[in-house]
C-alpha cells in the first residue's frame, strides 16, 4: 500500500515529505504497471556520481558464473563513501549497468547501447557531476576491435564533457582462459587499455582514469609471451578475484577496484 508520506496519480507516485535516513517506500503496482524511473533528491544539493557499466561478462551464458547478485562497483564505492574519514563527502552513487550491456550495439537481453540511453539513465539524473565509465569488456569479448570500441569511448566523453561532466575511465580486466577470449580479443583488450591510460584532460570538465586491470591482474604462470598475458588473479581469499570463469569478477574483485580509486577523484572539478 501507499503509505502517508506519498500521493498517486495515473502516471506516477510521488513521494510528498521527506524519508530521512534509512527509509522503505512500499507502492502497490498492478500487473500492468511498470516502473520505469526512481529520483532520489539528496540534502544540500549533493553530487550524484554515475557508474555507467556493470562490468559483467556474457551473465545469461552457460559457460559464465557472473555473480547477478553480487555487490558491484557502484555499492562499494558508495560504501567507501559512507565510511571514508578523509573529509570526501558522501557523494551519491547511482548504478547505470545493465546485464549484458554494450557501448554501441542494441542486444536483445541487454538492452539498448549505452550510447543509445545515455540522456535516460545519465544526463537525467539530478545532480550529475561526474560518471564512472566501467564497460566495454563486454563488446571486446563479443568481437569488438580496438579501434571500434575506442570511437564509442570519444563519443561518449565528449557528450558528457559537454554537459559539463567529469569523466572517470576504468581499464578493461583480464580474460586469459575465458575461451571466447582469443589472443586476438586479448590484443584489442589491451589496445584499448593503451586508449584509455591516455585519457588524462585537466581542462575541466577534467577527464581521467583509474588501472582497474592493475587491480586484479597477475600473470598468467603458462603464458611464453613477453610481456607474460594477464590473467585474473585467483589465489586464495582475499585475492581470490576470478569468479571461476576467468573474466568475471568475484566480490573481492570489485572491492579491489574500488579500492583502487582515490575517493577525492570523485567529486565535481573545483
Amino acid at each position: 500500500m501507499v503509505p502517508s508520506s506519498a500521493t498517486e496519480s495515473a502516471f506516477c507516485t510521488i513521494v510528498t515529505s521527506p524519508l530521512v535516513g534509512t527509509a522503505v517506500l512500499s507502492v502497490e503496482l498492478s500487473k500492468n504497471d511498470i516502473v520505469t524511473d526512481v529520483d532520489v533528491l539528496t540534502g544540500a544539493d549533493r553530487p550524484t556520481v554515475a557508474v555507467l557499466g556493470d562490468h559483467l561478462v556474457d551473465p545469461f551464458a552457460d559457460a559464465t558464473s557472473a555473480g547477478l547478485s553480487t555487490p558491484r562497483l557502484a555499492d562499494d564505492l558508495g560504501a567507501a563513501l559512507r565510511a571514508n574519514t578523509l573529509g570526501v563527502p558522501d557523494y551519491g552513487v547511482v548504478a547505470s549497468g545493465i546485464e549484458n550491456n554494450r557501448m554501441a550495439t542494441e542486444q536483445d537481453r541487454g538492452g539498448p547501447a549505452v550510447l543509445t540511453r545515455l540522456d535516460r539513465d545519465v544526463l537525467d539524473l539530478p545532480g550529475i557531476t561526474t560518471v564512472v565509465v566501467d564497460t566495454g569488456l563486454e563488446d571486446i569479448v563479443a568481437g569488438t576491435d580496438d579501434t571500434t570500441l575506442e570511437n564509442s569511448y570519444g563519443l561518449l566523453r565528449d557528450q558528457l564533457r559537454a554537459w559539463g561532466i567529469k569523466v572517470v575511465f576504468t581499464t578493461l580486466t583480464p580474460c586469459d582462459g575465458y575461451v571466447p577470449c582469443t589472443a586476438a580479443v586479448d590484443a584489442n583488450r589491451t589496445d584499448t587499455n593503451t586508449w584509455i591510460t591516455d585519457q588524462s584532460d585537466f581542462t575541466t570538465p577534467t577527464v581521467g582514469y583509474v588501472d582497474a586491470e592493475e587491480a586484479v591482474a597477475v600473470p598468467d604462470p603458462a603464458s611464453t609471451a613477453d610481456p607474460p598475458v594477464l590473467m585474473l588473479n585467483a589465489a586464495a581469499a582475499p585475492a581470490d578475484l576470478d569468479v571461476g570463469d576467468h573474466v568475471n569478477l568475484s566480490r573481492d574483485g570489485y572491492q579491489g577496484i574500488s579500492d583502487a580509486f582515490d575517493l577525492t577523484t570523485l567529486g565535481p572539478d573545483a
